[in-house]
């Protein structure tokens, strides 16, 4: 009956379909990054970006996608709190340059440039605007946008293999 349901479905419904369950996970990988910034730092480093990874191979069928998840979760692993405003800056610049190409790495074998350029200088803006200048009314709220940033273009951009 389901499988009836699906094939009569035109392929437009099947994309938006496809796209809510990414969404879905877009959602749940901002939220273990935010609850990883409270103390589970598993979540955020790990678990997250294993999340991720597999989501975006489920969409793609493309083994490649997991050679970035060793270097996503170095990435994570990274620590960028400082004191003074200049080291602070710093350090969150260059966690969203080393988060950003590893949270890209299927845009770099795909060569899509332009997605890839585009993840680094998002997450390397969002990172310093949002970490160091926290416009938002708590770190909760901080941190998971950063883990929808994280996540969102690398799933979003994932497309099945010619």
């Amino acid at each position: 009956m389901i499988r009836t349901w699906w094939l009569n479905l035109s392929e437009e419904k099947k994309i938006q379909i496809g796209l809510i369950g990414k969404l879905a996970v877009i959602m749940l990988c901002a939220t273990l990054y935010g609850f990883g910034g409270i103390e589970s730092k598993w979540l955020r480093r790990f678990l997250m970006p294993s999340i991720a990874v597999g989501c975006m191979y489920l969409y793609s069928r493309d083994w490649r996608c997991f050679i970035q998840l060793p270097f996503w979760m170095g990435a994570l692993s990274q620590g960028y709190g400082a004191e003074t405003l200049w080291l602070k800056t710093l350090n969150r610049g260059l966690y969203g340059v080393s988060s950003g190409i590893a949270s890209s790495g299927k845009f770099i074998i795909d060569r899509n440039w332009f997605l890839l350029c585009f993840q680094i200088i998002l997450l390397i803006s969002a990172y310093i605007i949002f970490g160091v200048w926290n416009p938002f009314p708590s770190a909760r709220a901080e941190e998971t946008i950063l883990g929808l940033f994280q996540v969102a273009i690398p799933i979003l951009g994932a497309k099945r293999k010619d």
